[in-house]
């Protein structure tokens, strides 16, 4: 397949609601967000699930869904492709782990317990996708984390990615937090709209949240306090990665290898053509979600991201500690080195010029 992105925008081909056909394939899985599906194809190549979340962060598969790349690449293996959207990444593992999907865009957190919770056999990570984007937004009259003592903090849910970002900082600064909302400092997890509102109603303190919702809440009158970006290695650390079931990958290689080249695409199109990615994000967003990120919300969040093919492994490995650390996950029997498989990644990637990409 083609790895190089078109110059000219494709015509969308946005995600049709097929209700019953995501009934039939989640079953009786939980999911979050709406029923929504795209296929085409025939019958020959069988049908491969995939999932994702209508977020900034998830902008490869936004990407990739509006301009047909999945679709096509499938399609060359005569499969057909359904697309559910998720808002709950505990819903998303419990589908994955459940045979409801064969694959999905999510954090490393949940990666993590999905892979903790099958004794490090249920999935394997095949990609990268994002990179950063995330702060803790404070209230204007927070000067130091030691503001901070005494106050209520807001993360997306207790055990997400950047939950367990706000527990490690904190606690290497010397606070102590619970997962029950006491200590120095009391973390409150709960979905990024409350948070919103919380926010503006002077409700909490801070919030450490994914974009868009830092530019959200800095546009609420907010200030970063703290970019994540500060505290990895060249600023670089893992958001979203592609992920699939271990079956799928060993029984289905050639349709692995197709949602693979489809990926790569998509973060060449975005790496390629950012202000028309941004664009064809910003219309996803709002379909998916019915609320339109102001213009210069929408580029101050996309420009903090970077889209990339490099699952960032050891910032997952570290990612993991840190969650053992403040108590929020039991300790990992299994070597999460096992975690990946990137040969059918790198694979694609040699073919394509680019440069490969490495496990812990």
């Amino acid at each position: 397949m083609n790895l190089s992105p078109s110059t000219s925008r494709r015509r969308p081909r946005h995600v049709a609601t097929l209700a019953t056909t995501v009934v039939l394939v989640l079953g009786l899985a939980a999911c979050g967000g709406d029923s929504d599906a795209s296929s085409s194809g025939s019958e020959d190549g069988g049908e491969v699930r995939l999932g994702y979340f209508p977020n900034l962060t998830h902008g490869t598969p936004l990407v990739g869904l509006s301009e047909g790349f999945y679709e096509d690449a499938l399609a060359e293996d005569g499969a057909t492709l359904v697309a559910q959207d998720f808002n709950s990444g505990t819903d998303t593992i419990e589908a994955l782990l459940g045979g409801g999907l064969d694959a999905t865009y999510i954090g490393p957190s949940p990666t993590v317990t999905a892979f903790a919770q099958s004794g490090g056999e249920g999935v394997r990570v095949i990609a990268g996708a994002t990179s950063g984007g995330a702060a803790l937004v404070v209230q204007s009259e927070i000067e130091t984390i030691e503001d901070l003592r005494g106050e209520i903090v807001a993360t997306p849910s207790v055990g997400n990615t950047q939950d367990i970002a706000a527990r490690a900082y904190f606690q290497e600064e010397g606070f102590e937090t619970d997962t029950d909302g006491g200590g120095d400092i009391s973390i409150l997890g709960q979905d990024n709209s409350v948070t919103v509102q919380a926010f503006q109603q002077g409700d909490i303190a801070g919030a450490w949240v994914p974009e868009p919702y830092v530019a959200i809440l800095t546009d609420a009158g907010g200030k970063v306090l703290l970019d994540e970006a500060e505290l990895w290695p060249e600023g670089q650390f893992v958001t979203t990665q592609l992920i699939v079931r271990t079956e799928f990958l060993e029984e289905e290689p050639d349709l692995v290898a197709d949602l693979l080249n489809a990926h790569v695409e998509s973060t060449s199109f975005i790496n390629d053509n950012p202000d028309e990615a941004k664009t064809i994000i910003g219309e996803q967003l709002l379909e998916l979600t019915q609320s339109e990120l102001p213009a210069e919300t929408l580029t101050s969040a996309f420009d903090s991201l970077t889209f990339t093919n490099d699952p960032l492994a050891s910032t997952l490995v570290e990612s993991a500690a840190d969650a053992e650390s403040v108590e929020v996950i039991e300790p990992i029997e299994a070597d999460l080195a096992d975690l990946y498989d990137l040969d059918p990644l790198n694979e694609i990637l040699a073919e394509a010029g680019e440069e490969e990409v490495t496990g812990p």
